[in-house]
C-alpha cells in the first residue's frame, strides 16, 4: 500500500510541473501579444482608449493557455513528428478560432469570410511551422555532425 503511493506522488509532481510550465508559458505569450497588439494600436491610431475592448483583450488569455498547452504537446519526445504537428495545429487553430474569432466575430460576417479567414490563418501557420521544422531538423543535424564519433568496434 504504501508502495502504491510512492508511485502516485511523482505522478502528480510532475503534473503539477507540467501545469506550472504551462501557466507561465501562458502568461509570457499573453503578456507580449498584448503589448503588440497595443503597440500596433498605438501606431494606428493616437486614441489609445478606443483601441480594443477589455473583453477582447481578456480572451487572450484562453488562447494564450491553448497555445502554451500545443507547444507543450509539440516538444514532448513521447509523441512522433507528425502527430505532435497535428496535435499543434488542433490547439493552436481551437484556440484562435474559440477564443479570439467566435467572440469577436461581427453580425454581418458571412460563412465564407470565416472560411477564407481560416484558410489564412492555416497558410501561414503551415508557413511558420515549416520554417520551425527545417531550423529544428538543421540544429540537430549540426550537433549530430559535431558531436565526436566513439568506435562500437574498438576493444
Amino acid at each position: 500500500m504504501a508502495k502504491k503511493k510512492q508511485d502516485a506522488a511523482p505522478t502528480r509532481s510532475a503534473k503539477k510541473s507540467l501545469l506550472k510550465q504551462i501557466l507561465q508559458a501562458a502568461c509570457v505569450y499573453y503578456t507580449v501579444t498584448t503589448f503588440i497588439l497595443i503597440f500596433l494600436f498605438w501606431l494606428i491610431s493616437d486614441d489609445i482608449t478606443r483601441a480594443m475592448h477589455p473583453l477582447a483583450l481578456m480572451l487572450i488569455l484562453p488562447f494564450s493557455v491553448c497555445f502554451a498547452a500545443a507547444n507543450t504537446v509539440f516538444k514532448s519526445e513521447k509523441l512522433s513528428g507528425l502527430v505532435s504537428v497535428l496535435l499543434h495545429y488542433a490547439l493552436t487553430m481551437g484556440g484562435v478560432w474559440l477564443f479570439l474569432f467566435l467572440p469577436n466575430k461581427s453580425t454581418g460576417q458571412t460563412a465564407s469570410g470565416a472560411l477564407i479567414l481560416f484558410l489564412v490563418l492555416s497558410l501561414i501557420y503551415a508557413i511558420i511551422m515549416g520554417v520551425v521544422l527545417y531550423m529544428r531538423g538543421r540544429i540537430k543535424r549540426i550537433t549530430r555532425e559535431e558531436s565526436n564519433y566513439t568506435s562500437v568496434y574498438k576493444s
